[in-house]
């Protein structure tokens, strides 16, 4: 319980979190301003327009803001490496898995508010952009909050378990963004099969399949236990590592 009480005030008092927040709420509320103007645009020069539920406009915002998000998850693991705060860390927390613990458990909840802030901003803006052609369809917008919320909690429990292995927030964070957007991206278009099944099983991957509620190569619910299992293999891994590596 001390370890945990201990993560939560380093979380909130270093200036990296706080300006984290403020970027990801700025670039949320453009992006959504910018899809819901999209669709409005697309709507009135086309000849069969549909309108769409205003929940979407965070669930499309998310996939891009998400290295973002991952941002503020491995700068938690990270900072304490540049700054060398991670010796005093270990000795008050002298068992090593209990560090990963408590961060972990830290992290969680805030992520998942996190996230739910962030899928808020883009649905206001984004509906609110698209006049008309928005949805505000209460039951609906609450599940895609929810599932936002979900992704972002365990996209970036994953990039703080990579940052247990990886220890610098340059190295941390191209790992991140390669796994969470640019690789599943690009083999997510590939004409071959099985690289379309690499993509899927890549957090990144299982994300957007699940975030858009494709079912091909895998359902929404597949795509949420590919999710989970990340995350605590990325954690499982950092913890390890941590263990068995000197800090």
């Amino acid at each position: 319980m001390n370890a945990v009480r201990s993560e939560w005030t380093k979380l909130w008092t270093v200036r990296s979190s706080w300006l984290n927040i403020v970027a990801a709420v700025l670039l949320t509320a453009l992006l959504g301003a910018q899809y819901g103007f999209s669709l409005a645009y697309d709507n009135s020069h086309r000849a069969h327009a549909e309108s769409q539920p205003v929940g979407e406009f965070g669930a499309s915002v998310i996939l891009i803001v998400q290295v973002v998000v991952a941002a503020f998850a491995l700068l938690s693991v990270t900072s304490e490496y540049a700054t060398g705060s991670i010796r005093s860390t270990l000795q008050w927390t002298p068992v090593r898995r209990n560090v990963v613990l408590a961060k972990a458990v830290v992290l969680a909840p805030v992520l998942f508010c996190y996230g739910l802030l962030l899928a808020a901003i883009a649905s206001v803006t984004g509906g609110l952009a698209a006049g008309s052609w928005a949805e505000w369809d209460p039951s609906g917008l609450v599940a895609d909050l929810l599932s936002v919320a979900f992704y972002a909690t365990v996209a970036g429990l994953f990039a703080a378990g990579i940052a247990w292995v990886v220890r610098s927030t340059a190295g941390t964070l191209t790992a991140a963004f390669l796994l969470l957007l640019v690789v599943p991206l690009m083999l997510g278009q590939s004409s071959l099969r099985a690289l379309v099944w690499i993509g899927a099983l890549l957090p990144g991957g299982a994300g957007q399949n699940y975030l858009t509620g494709t079912t091909d190569p895998l359902s929404p619910t597949l795509s949420a236990l590919v999710l989970v299992l990340w995350a605590v293999g990325g954690l499982a891994l950092g913890s390890r590592v941590l263990t068995r590596r000197d800090a």
